[in-house]
């Protein structure tokens, strides 16, 4: 949970003896402030940019736990986590470090494959991720990702992986020098077609899978014509996404007359007809976009020839008749649209459905598909009720962004009683509808102190749901306007921890300053807000702003005192880890702290298998296997399911593939998730 019912006490035990006191406290406060200055020492401004992460999970001197048998991949494994992170080869960054106003014709002057939405100026990843690997290894592990969940971090190098510019698998390893380079794009260039378009479709369908429609529409107008294949699929998600000229243009490549004609028509259609009088599920569908498409230019002629054929053929689904009918009339003579035969909504009658202005019958949104459901959720002409039904399933799904969801919620309407009565209401109401009451009335409130109350019981219904990671994103503006005063300090922690959680790094960072000098004044509520905003703002600061020095971790471990020894080891477990995978230093005296026979926490480990692919994926440099296979070892429960030996290796491997933002990310919500 965000806000504990309890707050955690520094306890400092002095040689002496010394009681526990306010006086005591503040000294401690005093002394943790002057300590917690930015840049304290030459050393401390080297931890981020000189050394590496510690390979405490692959001692040179030690056997490491379940290597493969082939000694070389393991200490090529433990070189590659040893290096500093953001490592990227010179000859690398000189081929993918393109100018920000470089285009796709740039980099196609070096290699005709690289396909994508998100270049690496935007954020993108390296164009040649994936050619190390195969296109079957890459293959059977999209198959065990599951798309999506409710993980930000997860998301976000999810969608990098899929929609940046890149190339496809060959299995080459990536050359060093200009002449390997030449060789790897003349090889290239002379790859299958198929195979290439057999890693379109794979990135094509994860992000179906992942749901999130306007990154998979714009995935797919970045394709060019002879790459994309005119499949329904495809075709669907371009009338989705509003993109009707361009699934048109591709319903006329899809039969071999409109190749030869250019454009269809019905005597075409005739001939087709008679050639091959069954017509299978693809010459279905074609032959209905065909008719739309004629009805959208007004040609109503054509779309009526399609009808009848479809009819002749005995394909009598008179829902799209009636539809594509009332299209063909003028808006004047339209009738409201009006068929009992109608159970389930496809794409194309979705879309007829929206350009007649027909309401759509909340029954039908649950037995949508998950794209369909996308589309529901941006359709602004629907009604404030069907778009929350529709935003709620996509949510559940982890499809629908926060962003949209809030648009959402903002267009529901309710009464100036429910917004002052909005917390008790929510407490004996678990419905959606409560969510976007919550949302608004906190949006409206004036006092920071009345924001942060409705915040408390959103963490709270987000805790029973694992979720605190979305509903940050999702009040990150409502966080950001909360100033930072002294009567707020008891929830300063709380204020932080959702900032870092949504990405305003920057605001956190405030929320930390002013608790340092309250504690260096000697309040008591500052230190302790800021001995538990200190981990996360220590892990979440890429650079040596936040000092790392024993004495502050050993404050930080004495104000952890009022926890269960068992439960005050784990988090220090998990804590201690995570740092020294960012290459921060724990002395090994507070490791021996924790040795013992077992947590008391149970958590995930990543299974043998996975761990043995990381391994071997790392040790021979092959990226983009390795990230999937560190998204398969977070699962569906995310980051703070891992124990601290997993999350210390995802974090590991995510930076030393120059993910370091993600890696940060990651680590937060492993944190958060364990209440810090």
């Amino acid at each position: 949970m965000f806000f504990s019912t309890s707050t955690v006490f520094i306890r400092r035990f002095l040689k002496v003896g010394v009681s526990w006191s306010v006086l005591g406290l503040g000294l401690i406060g005093m002394t943790l402030s002057s300590t917690l200055l930015y840049g304290q020492s030459a050393a401390q401004n080297e931890r981020e940019a000189n050394n590496p992460p510690r390979p405490i999970l692959f001692p040179s001197d030690m056997p490491a736990p379940y290597f493969p048998a082939d000694a070389e991949i393991a200490r090529a494994a433990e070189e590659r986590f040893g290096q500093a992170p953001g490592y990227m080869d010179p000859d690398d960054q000189k081929r993918i470090l393109a100018p920000q106003e470089a285009g796709i014709d740039e980099i196609d002057d070096l290699d005709n494959t690289p396909f994508g939405s998100l270049m690496p100026a935007a954020g993108g990843l390296s164009k040649n991720i994936w050619q190390p690997s195969s296109i079957e290894i890459i293959e059977g592990l999209l198959e065990v990702l599951k798309l999506p969940n409710k993980s930000p971090a997860m998301g976000a190098i999810s969608q990098k992986l899929l929609l940046s510019f890149a190339s496809m698998p060959s299995g080459k390893v990536i050359g060093s020098s200009q002449k390997e380079i030449q060789e790897i794009v003349s090889q290239t260039k002379k790859a299958d077609g198929e195979l290439l378009k057999r890693f379109i479709n794979l990135r094509l369908n994860k992000l179906t899978e992942r749901g999130n429609l306007i990154d998979l529409v714009r995935f797919l107008q970045n394709l060019p014509e002879n790459i994309l294949e005119p499949k329904q699929q495809n075709a669907e998600t371009l009338l989705l996404g509003g993109d009707l000229i361009g699934a048109c243009q591709m319903s006329q490549r899809a039969n071999p007359q409109a190749k030869i004609n250019n454009q269809m028509t019905g005597e075409d259609f005739v001939n087709m007809k008679n050639v091959d009088p069954e017509m299978n599920e693809a010459d279905i569908f074609w032959l209905k976009m065909y008719g739309f498409c004629r009805a959208l230019e007004e040609d109503n002629m054509a779309a009526q020839t399609a009808l009848s054929i479809l009819g002749d053929q005995n394909i009598n689904d008179y829902v799209f008749f009636d539809l594509l009918s009332q299209l063909m009339e003028s808006p004047d003579e339209r009738e409201p649209f009006v068929s009992i035969g109608i159970t389930a909504l496809d794409p194309l009658n979705y879309i007829i459905l929206n350009l007649l202005d027909q309401p759509i019958n909340a029954d039908l949104i649950e037995t949508s598909p998950p794209l369909l459901i996308s589309a529901l959720v941006l359709n602004g002409n629907l009604s404030a009720e069907s778009r929350l039904q529709a935003a709620v399933k996509s949510y559940l799904l982890g499809g629908v962004s926060s962003e949209t969801l809030g648009k959402v919620y903002d267009v529901q309407e309710f009464t100036e009683n429910e917004f002052s009565q909005a917390v008790r209401l929510a407490q004996f109401d678990d419905r959606p509808l409560a969510d976007a009451l919550l949302y608004q009335a906190a949006s409206r409130q004036k006092l920071d102190e009345d924001k942060i109350s409705i915040l408390m019981e959103v963490w709270n219904r987000a805790a029973l749901n694992n979720d605190m990671g979305r509903k940050a994103v999702l009040y990150k503006n409502i966080l950001s306007s909360i100033t930072p005063t002294s009567r707020l300090m008891n929830s300063a922690h709380h204020i932080t921890r959702g900032l870092l959680l949504a990405g305003d790094v920057q605001r956190a960072v405030q929320w930390y300053d002013f608790a340092r000098r309250g504690a260096a004044g000697g309040d008591a509520e500052a230190t302790r807000a800021l001995i538990n905003i200190w981990p996360l703002i220590t892990i979440a600061i890429n650079g040596s702003d936040i000092p790392w020095t024993n004495d502050i971790l050993n404050l930080w471990w004495n104000g952890q005192a009022l926890l269960a020894p068992d439960n005050r080891n784990d988090k220090a477990t998990l804590f201690y880890a995570i740092a020294e995978a960012f290459g921060n230093h724990v002395p090994e005296d507070r490791w021996m702290d924790l040795v013992r026979e077992s947590p008391v926490k149970k958590m995930r480990s990543i299974p043998l298998g996975v761990w043995r692919e990381i391994i071997r994926a790392v040790g021979e440099n092959k990226p983009a296997q390795s990230i999937i296979l560190s998204l398969i070892a977070m699962g569906a429960d995310g980051p703070g399911s891992l124990n601290a030996n997993g999350i210390s290796t995802v974090i590991r491997l995510l930076r030393s593939f120059g993910l370091e933002q993600d890696a940060r990310q990651v680590a937060i919500e492993a944190l958060a998730a364990n209440d810090f």
